[in-house]
Parts: structure tokens; sequence; C-alpha cells
């Protein structure tokens, strides 16, 4: 079955690098191809991880509502062979980039579509990352009504661990199945401060600190990529660590 890890968080704490090196550590141990969804519409992990995306989903659901009414019977399958025609493909993982967010006009019908397109195509992977958005437009739409982890990305200030509670918080409200749900403090250095720790958000199973690495900031300056990112990097370490308390 596949298993589908979310992360979120509000912008700027690392959620679409943490995203890349989960990808990229996922795809090392299991040697299988990982799906990468790219939700944020300030869409960057296609650039972390590498490749260049030419076309978004967003780009085809603008299209679609304007051709709506056409879009029936075989148009279905015609809108979902354009809506593959989006992925891009790695050498150990296929990207899903969605885009912008909704114009005017009315996506209820796109948006069913493109529920199916995801469940259809998530359901071939054995592990799905997903980079959501910091207004987590998708989790509020259901795009995604199943998740085996969420994982809630914070930095170590009061604004990011408040952002993470209301983030848990809408995902129980909407009632999304969630098998876990993973609270993680980026970009520490040394131990968590102890004022810090009495902010800790109550609700989430598990609670993991990554730690600060000059590594990445350097790498984020020069504009590379994180596969250039050393094996024995601190970051990376730290989130190999982190995959098998997932389970």
């Amino acid at each position: 079955m596949t298993y589908i890890i979310a992360v979120a968080g509000k912008g700027g704490v690392g959620k679409s690098t943490l995203s890349a090196l989960l990808v990229q550590e996922l795809a090392a141990r299991t040697g299988k191809v990982i799906l990468a969804v790219d939700a944020d519409p300030n869409s960057n992990l296609g650039e972390k991880l590498g490749v260049t995306v030419e076309k978004t989903i967003g780009d085809l659901r603008e299209d679609l509502v304007r051709r709506s009414e056409e879009v029936t019977g075989s148009k279905h399958q015609e809108a979902m062979y354009q809506l593959r025609l989006a992925m891009v493909e790695g050498r150990d993982f296929d990207l899903v980039t969605m885009g912008r967010s909704e114009g005017r006009g009315c996506y209820c019908y796109v948006n069913n579509l493109l529920r199916t397109f995801l469940d259809e195509i998530m359901s071939q992977y054995g592990h799905v990352v997903i980079d959501n958005e910091a207004g987590m437009e998708h989790l509020s739409r259901r795009t995604c009504q199943r998740m085996d982890v969420l994982m809630v990305v914070s930095d170590a200030t009061r604004v990011g661990l408040e952002t993470a509670f209301r983030i848990l918080s809408l995902a129980r409200e909407m009632e999304i199945d969630i098998g876990k749900s993973v609270l993680v403090i980026n970009r520490v250095t040394g131990e968590l401060p102890a004022s810090l720790k009495e902010m800790v958000p109550p609700g989430f199973s598990r609670l993991f600190l990554l730690p600060q690495d000059a590594a990445v900031e350097e790498l984020a300056m020069a504009s590379s990529q994180l596969t250039s990112l050393p094996r024995d990097s601190l970051l990376r370490e730290a989130v190999n660590q982190l995959i098998p308390e997932l389970r």
C-alpha cells in the first residue's frame, strides 16, 4: 500500500528542503521511484531536486476550466492524459507540480478531476512525499484525503510553533485520515531552549529536532541543487535517521 508523507508548515522553515531530502533518502533506501508532489504555488521542489518544471497542474487546470463544458466522456480521458504530461521524471523520482492557486470561476469539476488523478497515480508508487504550501490550501480542500504521516515543520520560534498547532488542528477539523502526526523543529543549534520547550504544542505523536547545517545554507546562496549536498552533511544524516521513526 502507498505510504504518504505530507510536509507542512509556515513559509521559510525549510519544508521544500526537507521534502527534497526525504525523496532522495527514501529512493536510496528502497531502490524504488518516489512520487514527489509540489503543492506549493511558490514551486521550488523541482529546483531542489535538480529538474526543470515546464508545465504545472495549475496551468492545465486553468485551461480545463475554460473548456469545462467540453470535457465529458472521452474528453475526461484526454484531460487525465494532459495531467500526466505535466509530470517530470527524475532519475529516482517522478514530480507533479501543482503550481498557482485558483483564479475566478467554478473549480468544482476540475478539483474532482485532480483528486481522481492524484488518487490514481499515488496508488502506483510505494512512497509519496507532498510538499504543501504555508496556507495549506490542498489540505483544506482535501485534495489529499489520506496520509500516513503529517509532518509539520517549524523553526525554533513562537510563531512557527503556533502555526504548527493550527495546521494540526485544521487537519483534524477536516477529518483527514492521518496515521501519525510529527512535529519537526528545523535549524536547531544545540539543545532546544527551555522557553521553547514549554511552547511545543500538544497533540503530536513525535517530536524531532533537525540541526542547523551550514552546507545547506551555502548551497542555497549558490542556487545549487540539494543533490550536491554531501552524504555526511548534518541535515542529510539527521533526515536519514528520522525516516525509520516515521513508521
